[in-house]
């Protein structure tokens, strides 16, 4: 075995998807698609992922949204971010936490862990067509949905400013008052995430 296939099993890198997540219930539970991946893990004496993984994955941003941009004042604007907070607390809070921190009741069971909003330097990094993307499609896009991704895709439920807004409030979860400019943030995409 390969040590990138080792570094993969050992965060739990997996199709888990089945029964992670119910929509509009806010529950989350260790469904068979999990419990499958363990008896896998077991099976090959690979090491068991461990609930609440975290891997810090910026991947490349596909094409379709590689110019998903909003301007710069509409990260700091008070009502797009209160928009955001609003919507936060509605759909985001259950797994990613009051205070964004990826400890929210529901991330106890999952095999990735929610991202930390109130890293700073991890914020830093993502940029904003990322973040839209991720928003976007959720868990459903690789490689999140093989390392088995809890989180639902709003492009259903959120419009578009909804979708940013709710990205927005998340800036100020890092600490950061200013734009999510590359002159804010000199490691902006920091080689994970396209601009």
């Amino acid at each position: 075995m390969t040590a990138a296939q080792l570094l993969w099993r050992s965060l739990g890198i997996a199709a888990v998807g089945a029964g992670l997540w119910t929509p509009g219930t806010g529950s989350v539970s260790a469904g068979p698609g999990t419990q499958r991946v363990l008896a896998q893990a077991q099976q090959q004496n690979a090491p068991s992922p461990t609930a609440g993984a975290h891997a810090h994955v910026h991947a490349p941003v596909p094409p379709a949204y590689a110019n998903s941009h909003i301007p710069a004042r509409v990260w700091t604007d008070p009502k797009m971010i209160a928009k955001g907070k609003e919507i936060y607390a509605a759909k985001c809070v259950v797994c990613h936490g009051e205070k964004g921190d990826g400890k929210g009741p529901g991330s106890a069971n999952l095999p990735l862990k929610p991202a930390d909003f109130t890293d700073a330097r991890m914020f830093g990094e993502m940029a904003g067509n990322f973040m839209f993307w991720r928003v976007t499609e959720g868990g459903l896009v690789e490689p999140y949905k093989s390392m088995g991704s809890a989180m639902p895709p709003w492009k259903g439920e959120l419009t578009i400013p909804d979708r940013w807004a709710v990205i927005a409030y998340t800036h100020t979860l890092s600490g950061h008052t200013g734009p999510h400019t590359p002159s804010e943030h000199p490691g902006l995409g920091g080689g994970h995430a396209g601009h």
